[in-house]
C-alpha cells in the first residue's frame, strides 16, 4: 500500500514517487507539459487553483494506489 499523501507533500515529491499523480494536477489546472515540476505543498497549489484540500487529497491517494 502508498504511503498516505498529505497537504504538507510538495507537487514534485508526489509526481515523482507516484507518476499517476500527475493525470490529477493535470485535471485540477497544471500544466500539461511543465518542463521542471513545481515544488509547492499541496495547500498552496490548492489556494493558487481553487481546488478543495480534501478532494484532492483522495484523488491523490487513489492514484498513488494505483501507482
Amino acid at each position: 500500500m502508498a504511503e498516505k499523501i498529505t497537504r504538507e507533500n510538495k507537487l514534485n515529491e508526489v509526481i515523482t514517487k507516484y507518476p499517476a499523480a500527475r493525470e490529477v494536477f493535470i485535471k485540477h489546472g497544471m500544466p500539461k507539459y511543465a518542463g521542471r515540476l513545481p515544488s509547492e505543498n499541496l495547500e498552496f497549489f490548492c489556494r493558487m487553483h481553487r481546488v478543495n484540500i480534501e478532494q484532492l487529497l483522495d484523488e491523490l491517494n487513489k492514484a498513488a494506489e494505483l501507482s
